[in-house]
């Protein structure tokens, strides 16, 4: 409990994670060198550590020094590598648009919550809510949309409980690399949400929603 706290997932999936990471380390960032003095570098847990909770805690590069005892550059450039990283070898299967699986267990859900299916146009589009209903067919519309967009809301909730660094500022990143970090905390959170189900434990710390986060 104390790892998932600190780390918001299993210690089972941080390692596969890391052994992932460390299997498609092509340029050898995370492999532990030796100096020309013949001393050890850090070790690729130092720098996956360091990544990692600049991503959960949202703290800043030298937030780190005395827990991982490396530098200020050392930690924002792990963390960089890391969310990359992270996009190469998992966004594969964890980030990408719904597939039919995806749809038709939505669609389920939507039907248990009242939606009727098949009545959509071939191409989605957004809908605004209705602000003051006044008949029972816009008033059973406005509360079905709200609460489709609560679960939204609650799904990256959850994801910006499980990774801070979503939630605050981004000064000093680049365009790029905030997208990085972005895509990042959203594969590793269907990761979780992906553990979960198929382990039937979900995290006590937050609350899970049960969904993973998909991208058109």
């Amino acid at each position: 409990l104390l790892f998932m706290h600190r780390f918001r997932m299993s210690r089972n999936l941080f390692k596969r994670i890391a052994d992932g990471i460390l299997e498609h380390d092509y340029d050898g960032y995370f492999t532990q060198k030796r100096s020309a003095s013949g001393a050890l570098g850090l070790h690729p847990l130092q720098k996956i550590t360091a990544a990692m909770r600049m991503l959960t805690y949202g703290i800043a590069a030298d937030g780190a020094d005395e827990y991982i005892r490396s530098a200020e550059a050392t930690n924002l450039e792990s963390c960089k590598k890391f969310v990359i990283k992270v996009c190469e070898v998992f966004g594969e299967r964890y980030l990408r648009s719904p597939n039919e699986e995806d749809i038709a267990r939505l669609l389920a859900i939507g039907e248990e919550r009242g939606f009727p299916d098949g009545i959509y146009p071939r191409w989605a589009t957004f809908v605004k809510s209705i602000p003051a209903p006044d008949t029972r067919k816009h008033k059973t519309f406005a509360k079905r949309q709200e609460g489709a967009r609560k679960d939204v809301e609650r799904a990256f909730g959850v994801l910006q409980s499980r990774f801070a660094i979503v939630r605050g500022p981004a000064k000093g990143w680049k365009r790029k690399e905030i997208g990085d970090v972005m895509k990042a905390c959203v594969i590793m959170h269907n990761m979780i949400v992906e553990e979960e189900r198929q382990t039937g434990r979900q995290s006590c710390t937050f609350e899970a929603t049960g969904e993973r986060v998909t991208v058109s």
